[in-house]
């Protein structure tokens, strides 16, 4: 059990314990929910450690294997035993670290997880950090996202399908305004045409409605999900890493 509280809530001097059928429940300060660690003050950093570690263990395998395989079959590997890892509920945990443009300052938790992504990066190209070869080249090479860019993605496709399938919460986090005076009929069922805004100060809904308004024309009124995806990827490919 871990208890959530906000910067203006009372703090509680002792831990706190309940009794449930004769089982004495103890506060704890981190709890993991569908494969993702929690913490009572709602950061990151023990999800990024726990991930961290899991991830290491991939990568000296993908090592170990580098010698005997090609770079089809390490990149293949690497997507199964790294990179999905990565991308689990990334841009639920990662979009505080979201930079939109190369001038925003890198989020030290997303830096340590784009470190193992570098190694990994090296290990299916065959180069060594000797070589001084950009990570930019690499991802090219391996048709990969950063994780920055990761993140951007799933924060332009949960906003896809919020808008597409008007889906519950998510469908209303939006405001909409025109980038003209007239107003639409159309306005009221669609982002189609719209610079958007979030109605809430939270960083999921601030990120996905500064990536929306960058966002293709294409992507917001298309309702095909290869045509959405195949837009994000293009618009995430041209920030930072």
């Amino acid at each position: 059990m871990f208890i959530l509280a906000t910067k203006n809530s009372a703090i509680i001097a002792d831990r706190v314990r309940i009794c449930l059928s004769g089982e004495a429940i103890d506060e704890s300060d981190a709890e993991k929910a569908l494969g993702v660690w929690i913490t009572s003050d709602l950061k990151w950093k023990c999800q990024t450690e726990k991930l961290i570690n899991e991830l290491n263990y991939g990568v000296s395998v993908l090592w170990r294997l580098r010698k005997m395989l090609g770079n089809k079959e390490m990149k293949m590997i690497a997507e199964g035993l790294i990179m999905s890892r990565i991308r689990y509920c990334l841009h639920v945990y990662g979009v505080e670290g979201l930079r939109i443009n190369s001038e925003q300052s890198t989020s030290g938790l997303q830096q340590a997880v784009q470190k193992v992504q570098n190694n990994v990066l090296r290990i299916i190209t065959g180069h060594t950090r000797s070589d001084h070869v950009r990570i930019s080249d690499m991802l090219k090479a391996t048709g990969m996202m950063s994780v920055n860019q990761m993140v951007a993605y799933g924060c332009l496709m949960e906003s896809w399908k919020a808008a597409a399938f008007n889906v519950p919460i998510l469908g209303s986090m939006f405001d909409r305004k025109r980038r003209d005076d007239r107003n639409l009929r159309s306005d009221a069922a669609s982002m189609t045409g719209t610079c958007v805004r979030s109605n809430v100060d939270e960083s999921f809904t601030n990120s996905a409605a500064k990536l929306w308004n960058l966002a293709s024309e294409k992507f917001k009124s298309t309702n095909l999900l290869v045509i959405a995806k195949q837009e994000a990827k293009s618009l995430v490919r041209s920030l930072p890493i």
